[in-house]
């Protein structure tokens, strides 16, 4: 009997800000295509296509430079990467009034629902596994069960976020965990296009470390 199809959806930011950041950032080496599996039942289903949904801080250029090498590495695991973008804007101060320069990240959340519908209509999967807590992805959810009423929908819910509105059309959802975190890190060194990758220092808790 044929497996069914699960393809992944990972809100990158939301994992990064919520899970990683300062929760856990000796985990930020994070294999995504590992991760992925450990909330598949691998008797009745089998992976597809992990997408990662993210941009790059340009505007400061180690950090920036940090997150490309971690971009390399999970693509040299198959992961698909989706690059949106941040934008400048504007805003005031509400203490003093004063205007100042700030950045927006701009078109994850379409990237999202754009790559999501698409692949539920073209019949790429037959459950979509979407990994974030951002309740601004719940109308495409609803959208999808409108399209594709047979398609099954589960939410992985980053640490410390609930994701109410998020999981209220979904068929299932579970919860991230260290212990899966723990069990889902890449190698501190990796080759991708025939280039040595190195995890950056402070990624990786020091019994992975080589």
């Amino acid at each position: 009997m044929a497996k069914l199809r699960v393809n992944v959806y990972i809100d990158g930011f939301n994992l990064y800000h919520s899970t990683l950041q300062h929760t856990h950032p000796d985990f930020r080496w994070l294999n995504l295509l590992a991760l992925s599996g450990q909330f598949l039942n691998p008797d009745t289903e089998e992976i597809g296509d992990v997408y990662y949904f993210s941009a790059l801080t340009t505007w400061v250029e180690e950090k920036a430079k940090k997150h490309l090498l971690y971009i390399h590495a999970l693509r040299s695991t198959g992961v698909k990467v989706v690059l949106g973008k941040f934008t400048e804007k504007d805003k005031k101060c509400p203490r003093c009034h004063q205007f100042y320069k700030t950045h927006e990240e701009k078109k994850t959340d379409i990237n999202i629902a754009i790559t999501l519908l698409a692949d539920a209509v073209q019949d790429k999967f037959d459950t979509a596994l979407i990994l974030s807590g951002d309740s601004d992805l719940a109308p495409v959810t609803t959208k999808l069960k409108q399209l594709c009423p047979g398609k099954k929908i589960g939410i992985i819910i980053p640490k410390g976020q609930y994701a109410v509105n998020l999981r209220e059309h979904a068929d299932y959802f579970k919860k991230i965990q260290t212990r899966d975190l723990k069990k889902s890190l890449l190698p501190q060194e990796i080759t991708y296009n025939g280039k040595m990758i190195t995890a950056p220092a402070g990624w990786l808790p020091e019994v992975n470390k080589v």
